[in-house]
Parts: C-alpha cells; sequence; structure tokens
C-alpha cells in the first residue's frame, strides 16, 4: 500500500466532505454584526473541519484503502 497516495486520497476526501459545512449559512457568528471577515472565516473553517469529524475519518480511510488497493492492483496486473 502506497501511503503518499493513501495520504493524498485521504486529505482530498476529508476536505471534499468538510466543504458543504464550511459553505454553509446559518452558523452563529453570521448573526454578530461586530464579528470582523477573519473571525468569521475562522469559525466557518473550524467547524467545517470538526462538524462530524469522526464519520469523515472512517469514510475517509474506507476510501483511501480501496482506491490504494484498487490502484496498486491494477499497476501489479500491468507489470505482468
Amino acid at each position: 500500500m502506497n501511503t503518499k497516495s493513501f495520504m493524498l486520497v485521504f486529505v482530498s476526501v476529508y476536505l471534499l466532505m468538510s466543504l458543504p459545512s464550511m459553505l454553509g449559512i446559518g452558523y452563529v457568528i453570521d448573526w454578530i454584526p461586530e464579528a470582523t471577515l477573519l473571525q468569521k472565516l475562522k469559525g466557518y473553517v473550524i467547524d467545517g473541519f470538526t462538524h462530524n469529524y469522526l464519520l469523515k475519518i472512517v469514510f475517509s480511510a474506507i476510501a483511501s484503502g480501496m482506491f490504494t488497493f484498487f490502484s496498486s492492483r491494477r499497476a501489479a496486473s500491468h507489470s505482468d
């Protein structure tokens, strides 16, 4: 199993799964008029990465494992 491709796919899937939470509307900081843009951005990013993190980790690990397994299997069949 190639660790580099596993980590790349893991991070990519986790980021893709976090994007809807980061781009969502209705976060508590939206309703605070004194919040700066940096505070809002920080709130969205942290909430996006931490919301349902366990589900995202499990799904990302499964997707990464399947991707690296099938890509290594494909590479092995082409080398024969």
